[in-house]
């Protein structure tokens, strides 16, 4: 009998490990935040992944901080129609160190935006347009901007944006149809064998020089940490649904071997393609993955996206197969996004790349 009721025991604790949370933004977790400032930047240390910045050998033609010791983070606009995968695969991806992917549609439609800062390629894209939302990540970081055209309807507006922010064209901002009397228009290129508009392509690495050597990018550093934070429960897969929308909704799979989330599209035959960088055949993994939920507007239409990105809301935080339940907060469009833990202190991540999904505060996450 004894025997009988350890068995059971065992396939319930199983079946218990297996099942489902669904989690959504709208609830309040009432956690006291301890305001984490600004995070010290190691001597030779990345601020952005938390890696030796000599780790690996830099691409000919590449810029970023492990190549010219300046530190100027690039945040390229990246298409993502379809999931991005197989023909609107991107290219440059695998140099990136964050990756936000943020609301596009009211379908569910979505759109990505890249940071590169240690190593800045030569080539990355296929590059997009911006919505107001992207003006106001770019703030954030007080970066270098790329993109392909934007969004300017009375009301979601991004020049508008730029100019009330001191952002300007030819110095931090760089629009690819600005016209071919503006040098860093002459960056862009026509990819042979994608179709329009999935075909721009930008030199990241050239444009950024082109950014004033009087320009100092705001300190970002994130707060690191080699060993997982006590609690949080069991991760191996997340969920991100997008109401349905099926190209938009991906599935993260831990790999303890690496440490890392793998992503995977869904289909609409029910099967799952691969997140990868279309020219090296990578997949495209993080160490950490964040999904923050926001107040999500639209200006009158379903494609024009108004995402508040300053303010505070619900988080979590995915690292070595684990979930960490906390919020996010950010002070003022000159201010970082802090991620906070349950008990109030700032979040540490683990060493690597992240994956930022910023989702609206009535969608849902699961995980297992």
């Amino acid at each position: 009998m004894k025997k009988t009721m350890l068995s059971l025991c065992l396939v319930l604790l199983t079946l218990s490990a297996l099942a489902d949370t669904a989690l959504t933004g709208e609830s309040s977790r009432g956690i006291t935040i301890q305001p984490a400032g600004v995070n010290a930047v190691e001597e030779g240390v990345s601020p952005t992944t938390g890696l030796p910045l000599g780790r690996t050998a830099a691409p000919e033609g590449f810029a970023g901080l492990a190549v010219t010791g300046r530190y100027m983070p690039m945040l390229v606009q990246i298409d993502n129609a379809q999931g991005g995968v197989g023909e609107t695969a991107p290219w440059g991806a695998a140099w990136a160190d964050i990756i936000y992917e943020t609301p596009l549609t009211s379908p569910g439609g979505t759109r990505m935006s890249f940071l590169f800062s240690d190593l800045i390629p030569n080539a990355v894209g296929p590059v997009r347009s911006a919505r107001v939302g992207h003006v106001w990540l770019r703030q954030e970081w007080d970066c270098g901007f790329m993109f392909f055209g934007g969004q300017t309807l009375e009301g979601s507006n991004i020049n508008l944006e730029f100019s009330t922010y001191g952002a300007k064209r030819g110095e931090v901002v760089f629009n690819g149809t600005d016209g071919l009397s503006k040098a860093w228009v002459k960056l862009f290129s026509t990819r042979k064998g994608c179709l329009a508009p999935h075909n721009r392509s930008g030199d990241a690495a050239a444009i950024s020089s082109l950014i004033p050597e009087n320009h100092t990018a705001r300190e970002h550093a994130f707060l690191f940490s080699d060993d997982p934070s006590e609690g949080g429960d069991t991760a191996g897969e997340i969920d991100i649904d997008r109401r349905g929308y099926v190209p938009y909704c991906s599935t993260l799979r831990y790999e303890p071997d690496s440490g890392q989330y793998s992503r995977f599209m869904h289909r609409e035959d029910g099967g799952m393609a691969l997140y990868e960088d279309r020219d090296t055949r990578t997949a495209l993994t993080f160490s950490n993955v964040i999904v923050q939920f926001v107040e999500q507007g639209w200006n009158g239409s379903g494609e024009a996206p108004v995402t508040e990105l300053v303010g505070e809301g619900k988080c979590e935080l995915f690292r070595d197969g684990r979930h960490y339940a906390g919020v996010w907060q950010r002070t003022g469009m000159n201010q970082r996004t802090v991620f906070y833990g349950e008990d109030g202190s700032e979040l540490p991540l683990q060493r690597g790349k992240t994956l930022i999904v910023i989702l609206p505060r009535d969608y849902a996450i699961t995980y297992r």
